[in-house]
C-alpha cells in the first residue's frame, strides 16, 4: 500500500484515479489544518485514525543517531 507521510497527518489514494485522501491525523492536529496545506478539495476517510505519537527510544534513535546534525531532522 502506498500513503503520503506529512507532519500533519497521512494521506492514502483511492478509488480508481487514486486520489489521495486524508486517512489519519497526528494529535492536535484537525482536518481543516491538513486542508489548508493542499491545493484540491481533500476529502478525509469518515473514521480518521490518530497517529500515535514517537516513542522516546524512537526519538533518540532518529536525533541523535541517525541524524545528530539536525541536516534531515528538525525538531
Amino acid at each position: 500500500m502506498q500513503r503520503v507521510i506529512t507532519d500533519k497527518g497521512v494521506l492514502e489514494p483511492d478509488g480508481p484515479k487514486g486520489e489521495l485522501v486524508l486517512t489519519a491525523l497526528y494529535a492536535g492536529v484537525e482536518p481543516a489544518d491538513v486542508q489548508a496545506g493542499v491545493g484540491w478539495k481533500l476529502r478525509c476517510r469518515p473514521n480518521l485514525a490518530q497517529v500515535a505519537a514517537p516513542a522516546a527510544a524512537d526519538l533518540h534513535l532518529l536525533r541523535d543517531e541517525l541524524d545528530p546534525q539536525g541536516l534531515f531532522l528538525k525538531t
